[in-house]
């Protein structure tokens, strides 16, 4: 009986070191993650960084409230249909009727990316936030540069050490184009940097135009010219409704490197 409660005991003992190695490792997070190594970066990446749970303007540009940035959305909706034989000239009656008559809310739940064409979910929708992606530039001395296009600001390029100093406690996704070369790939940022200083263009819906950009139109032009691809499988560049980053995301071709978890619940 003895060696019985002596063989239990040490098992016990055994189960809770088992237990307390492998709970170890776990521990409890505070905050977001580390920005991304640039280590991992390659040319033609790129970088998906939000706010957690803070609401941004849908032109990811100065803070506003919801009701003013509301109001500021219908005043260039509405400027944009008054314009519409110049600024798109493509646009049928159909798709200019279809734009007067969208809200600002239907606007939000579909660039916002909550909703794919057609139905469905791209993932668990969260805070709004519109989101926004920049392209990484690897120098050749290996140091990794940004190009994005920012409100108010239009394309630029600068230093990941700047655009992390800038961005320091969002959260960041990493992606990548798959099943192309190196080489390939940094066409992407080559083709970027022709465009730097350009101004922002959130109602430019052409993706070929290259008179003003915002930012997943500089990304989805990019790879459509220096490698004659459409990232989202769609040729034709004269779209009547924007391109989103959370788009870009989930879109088939790209591999996401660093996944914080679903783009909307963070």
């Amino acid at each position: 009986m003895q060696d019985r409660r002596d063989y239990l005991r040490l098992m016990g003992g055994a189960f809770a070191l088992s237990l307390l190695a492998r709970s170890e490792p776990v521990r409890a997070v505070t905050g977001p993650p580390p920005m991304p190594d640039a280590k991992q970066f390659q040319s033609g990446d790129f970088l998906w960084p939000k706010k957690p749970g803070v609401f941004v303007p849908y032109d990811a540009g100065s803070p506003r409230p919801v009701d003013a940035d509301k109001v500021k959305w219908y005043e260039e909706r509405d400027r944009f249909i008054a314009n519409v034989a110049n600024r798109a000239p493509y646009f049928t009656p159909a798709q200019t009727e279809r734009m007067r008559k969208l809200t600002y809310e239907e606007f939000r739940e579909r660039y916002t990316g909550t909703r794919k064409p057609g139905g469905g979910t791209y993932s668990v929708s969260g805070p709004i936030y519109v989101g926004h992606v920049a392209i990484i530039d690897i120098d050749e001395a290996g140091a990794p540069w940004i190009i994005e296009a920012l409100w108010g600001r239009g394309v630029i390029r600068r230093p990941y050490t700047d655009w992390t100093t800038e961005r320091a406690g969002e959260v960041v996704w990493l992606g990548r184009l798959a099943k192309l070369s190196v080489a390939d790939r940094a066409k992407i940022p080559a083709e970027s940097r022709k465009h730097v200083g350009k101004p922002y263009d959130f109602w430019n819906f052409n993706l070929n135009d290259d008179t003003g950009f915002y930012c997943t139109k500089l990304a989805w032009m990019s790879a459509f010219r220096s490698l004659n691809i459409a990232v989202d499988d769609d040729l034709n560049p004269k779209r009547a409704f924007w391109f989103s980053p959370k788009q870009l995301l989930y879109v088939a071709r790209v591999t996401r490197l660093i996944d914080p978890g679903p783009y909307g619940t963070r």
